[in-house]
């Protein structure tokens, strides 16, 4: 008896072990409540151009649930950008440097280099390899006795202006020849940037031989400007001509001046304007499109969420959320700003809710899912009874589509900017 009972007890065991462990597979299968987010395929991107003369992107771009992640590679290194929106700034300026490198590897500009008693070597070499290091070792102390200088000097540190460079001429160069191509003079771009120091300085201690030079390599002209154009204007002034012919420090006090008619906290004022994750354009185009809704309630809402930004893609994401949202408002369509859940939205005559942002690929992920909730929560007390429609660039998954649905939420995608 002893043996038959021990071996009814292991015979059981094995059968208990499998139905406990077939109990999943006969049980209704449990949707989970988010995804991951989705992979592309850079070539079947619509309005994204996978390859030019000195980049492709990697497949499969990644996402995170709100941008696509692209990794760019280049002659110069490979570079990782967020979304859709930076993805076109920055292959905008990667055709703005293939031009810059035809011109600093011609004839013409070499000539016109030794006509001006210039090295070429120098100006082919060193300032590229350390362009703000050989300025300063070249012109070190010039600034010392400008202090007291105009705008540069009342806002030495804060601006991306150089004084040396301004009182030698390198940056109004350096200005013209970005805006020529389209892209920003003070772009975060590091390719870029060290391309255009290099030839501005070039052009302005080379004078008029240099310049010439400059612009009339076949193909300097034509690029399609991106990166400086906004439909609104600071003031009276377009986007391109602030870059072109004010300095940072001129366009920081035009801000400003924007800024505090709006009614803006000085305080906030100076926190947004020397958040260095932007750029001078950058902010110049934010202030231009939060001034161009002239009427609508609560614009410093917006301006405390930008001053917030702690990063460089997030910044550039904030400026282009400003220019979507003063092209949704044209016609008068908002009358506040209001805050849902931490995010932007805008309030109709009528009391709806309508969220304008720039994201490219909206999945339904665990972030994308708390902030949604949030903003639901946050709808009853800032607007009980209103709808709430969301509009964005890009597409959204089907179980993002389900999901923003299940909240009473419309959603509109492919929303231009």
């Amino acid at each position: 008896m002893g043996v038959i009972a021990h071996w009814r007890t292991h015979a059981v065991l094995p059968a208990a072990m499998l139905l406990a462990l077939s109990a999943p597979l006969l049980a209704e299968p449990q949707e989970s409540p988010h995804e991951s987010p989705p992979t592309f395929e850079a070539g079947k991107l619509k309005g994204i151009k996978r390859a030019g003369e000195n980049y492709n992107i990697r497949n499969p771009v990644r996402s995170d649930g709100l941008y696509r992640i692209y990794t760019l590679r280049t002659p110069y290194g490979d570079f990782t950008v967020p979304g859709d929106q930076m993805l076109r700034m920055r292959i905008n300026e990667l055709a703005a440097l293939a031009q810059l490198e035809k011109i600093s590897q011609s004839e013409q500009f070499s000539k016109a280099l030794l006509l001006a008693g210039l090295s070429p070597l120098t100006y082919a070499g060193k300032l590229i390899a350390d362009p703000a290091r050989t300025l300063h070792d070249t012109f070190a102390g010039v600034g010392t006795f400008l202090d007291s200088v105009g705008a540069g000097a009342a806002h030495a540190g804060k601006t991306q202006d150089d004084m040396a460079a301004g009182l030698l001429g390198i940056s109004k160069e350096r200005r013209q020849l970005a805006a020529r191509l389209g892209v920003d003079p003070y772009t975060d771009f590091a390719p870029l940037a060290a391309k255009l120091t290099q030839l501005s300085e070039a052009a302005a201690l080379g004078g008029l031989a240099v310049t010439g030079a400059m612009f009339t390599i076949p193909g300097t002209a034509g690029i399609v400007v991106t990166n400086l154009s906004t439909a609104n204007t600071l003031g009276d002034l377009r986007i391109d001509e602030l870059a072109r012919g004010y300095t940072a420090s001129q366009i920081f006090e035009l801000n400003r001046q924007r800024l505090a008619a709006m009614g803006v906290d000085p305080a906030l004022i100076e926190s947004l304007l020397t958040n260095r994750r932007y750029t001078p354009i950058d902010l110049a185009v934010l202030v231009a499109s939060l001034d161009s809704m002239s009427g609508v309630g609560n614009r410093a809402l917006f301006v405390r969420r930008a001053a917030a930004a702690n990063g460089r893609a997030q910044a550039y994401g904030i400026r282009r959320h400003a220019e979507m949202v003063a092209a949704a408002h044209r016609g008068g369509a908002f009358v506040r700003f209001v805050l849902l859940g931490g995010l932007s939205f805008n309030q109709t005559r009528d009391g709806a809710i309508v969220g304008a942002m720039p994201v490219d690929a909206l999945a339904w992920t665990a972030a994308t899912s708390k902030a949604a909730g949030d903003a639901a929560a946050d709808l009853g007390r800032v607007a009980p009874g209103g709808s709430v429609e969301l509009r964005i660039t890009g597409s959204a998954t089907g179980l993002a589509r389900q999901r923003l649905e299940g909240l009473g939420w419309r959603l509109v995608e492919d929303s231009k900017l």
